[in-house]
């Protein structure tokens, strides 16, 4: 818009009968640059350019990720992984003002983020070899197996006994087992035949523990 000499630009602009809001932005042309403060006082020859600004506050929801917790066991044979919960993702509200420059966006601010749901993340267990226990590494635990049950991690005895060292459920848990030892790996029936050993030594196992 061209103006006329010692006019505000809001002046000219009201006389003309431009509309503008707190948002819009005003600017001054002199000489192909824009000027400010007490210059915009306008000059022959000025441009006054006007920006229709308009602001739109937007709010939206988006996912936030469920991440994945690995816990190890030796309830797996190493490196076997079982998903025992799938978990869900959460939802954040999101809130933010979208600035239009004649019609354009000119820019996209976030004012403000909320956690509405939260994640729950996916649980893995990861198979992993047992710890070693000191003393046991040289005895033939395969031999002791294969006497007691066959070499079977499922074998079960009416009588009560379970597993490839046929454990009876009492004394399974006396080494840190649960449920049944036919639900555990052969590696973690292993390791706790173990602790029994070094609890006990050879006795658990009256008719095959000679084999050991």
């Amino acid at each position: 818009m061209a103006t006329v000499p010692r006019v505000w630009p809001g002046k000219l602009l009201e006389a003309q009968g431009v509309p503008v809001d707190g948002n819009d932005l005003v600017d001054v042309v002199r000489d192909g640059r824009e000027v400010s403060g007490k210059r915009k006082r306008l000059r022959q020859g000025d441009v006054v350019r006007v920006t229709d600004v308009v602001k739109e506050r937007r709010t939206k929801r988006t996912k936030v990720r469920r991440g994945t917790v690995e816990v190890p066991t030796t309830k797996l044979e190493p490196g076997k992984r079982k998903v025992v919960r799938e978990g869900r993702p959460g939802v954040r509200k999101v809130v933010a003002v979208k600035t239009l420059h004649n019609g354009e966006p000119a820019k996209y601010r976030v004012v403000k983020r909320k956690l509405v749901k939260d994640p729950r993340p996916r649980r893995v267990l990861v198979g992993r070899k047992p710890y070693a226990v000191a003393g046991t590494a040289g005895l033939n635990w395969g031999a002791l197996a294969d006497c007691e049950s066959g070499g079977n991690p499922r074998a079960v005895n009416p009588a009560g006994y379970y597993g490839l060292y046929q454990f009876d459920v009492s004394t399974w848990r006396s080494v840190g087992g649960s449920g049944l030892p036919t639900a555990a790996s052969a590696g973690e029936q292993t390791y706790r035949a173990k602790l029994l050993y070094k609890q006990r030594g050879r006795s658990p196992w009256p008719n095959c523990g000679r084999l050991l």
